[in-house]
């Protein structure tokens, strides 16, 4: 079964073609330059961007795959949660193909999808219950992972996800935007504690913007005070936050598990990128017993083979209850 995958939540136009679980073409565009200046995402910028490139990326896609058009089973297309513009676009695209080529149609949850990255190309399987820990420049959540349409959001930011509190942090110490990749480019572990920061935290959620503000406070002391924000300075200052924003998150999730007694956990979104946290889930995993299946690189920023991966599934799943309902044995 071939499903097409359409990803337009926010500055990435992508798309997908799996054969089952297996990615043939994953192929994105972002339009993250044009909002370098801003120090942010600019939704109207967004949107055009994705009305100018979404053929040229499924043309691309379909290629790459050696597919034609005609090929598609399945259209999967994120429906939830992004900017309102942007979604637009991808969903209006992907119904206007499912009714011309006669296919099915199915709206993901690109943040479920997140999670369910760690599985794509049968890296991983899925079984079930498991955590799923998504980590993104907007949103920083636990979801209980019963099945597949039985989700519950267990923890949450109470305010900034931790990507948009780094890419924020960056621009206030002028390095520029996205802030991600700089930060943990700068970051050195023998610098974790120079300074003292710390996350707010209730329970299973998480709160990034008092150290946020720690740092922005920080930066005007030492100016007040006469002091240069030399680059050795300012790897110190960032080091001891990008320390601080991890070991919160691993914290959490530790928790978790131990709430839920579930310690199969599949992680997602664009802060999983970072090479830190990659490491201390990968530490945490000896340390406390936990299963952590950690996406590739290629697959931890908004795309669309997770979102056509995730489609897949519960398009059969969906299928195989109805049959089931039926009195009819799935395939």
């Amino acid at each position: 079964m071939y499903t097409l995958g359409i990803e337009t939540s926010c500055d990435e136009t992508s798309v997908a073609l799996l054969k089952g679980l297996k990615v043939l073409a994953n192929v994105t565009l972002s339009s993250l330059g044009a909002f370098k200046k801003y120090g942010g995402v600019v939704p109207e910028i967004a949107t055009r961007a994705h009305l100018d490139n979404i053929d040229k990326v499924l043309g691309a896609a379909l290629r790459k795959a050696k597919l034609q058009i005609k090929d598609i089973d399945l259209i999967a297309v994120t429906c939830k949660p992004g900017l309102a513009g942007a979604l637009m676009v991808g969903l209006n695209f992907a119904k206007g193909l499912a009714v011309a080529l006669g296919k099915p149609f199915i709206g993901v949850n690109h943040l479920h999808a997140h999670f369910f990255s760690s599985f794509l190309n049968y890296k991983h399987k899925v079984i079930f219950p498991f955590l799923g820990l998504v980590v993104s420049g907007g949103h920083t959540n636990i979801y209980q992972v019963k099945a597949i349409d039985k989700i519950k959001m267990i923890g949450s930011t109470q305010d900034d996800a931790c990507g948009e509190a780094i890419d924020k942090v960056a621009v206030n110490y002028g390095l520029g935007y996205p802030g991600g990749p700089i930060v943990d480019k700068l970051f050195e572990p023998r610098y974790k504690n120079e300074f003292k920061f710390k996350c707010g935290k209730k329970g299973l959620d998480l709160s990034f913007s008092g150290i946020k503000t720690a740092l922005a406070y920080k930066k005007n002391e030492l100016q007040k005070n006469n002091k240069r924000l030399t680059l050795k300075l300012k790897k110190k200052l960032l080091s001891s936050f990008q320390f601080s924003l991890v070991e919160a998150i691993v914290k959490t999730i530790g928790e978790a598990s131990v709430q839920t007694g579930i310690s199969r956990i599949s992680c997602g979104g664009g802060v999983m990128a970072n090479s830190f946290l990659r490491k201390r889930l990968n530490q945490e995993a000896g340390l406390r017993k936990l299963n952590f299946l950690v996406p590739p690189l290629e697959y931890t920023q908004d795309n669309g083979a997770m979102v056509a991966g995730l489609g897949f599934y519960l398009y059969n799943k969906k299928k195989a209850i109805s049959k089931l309902n039926l009195g009819v044995e799935p395939n």
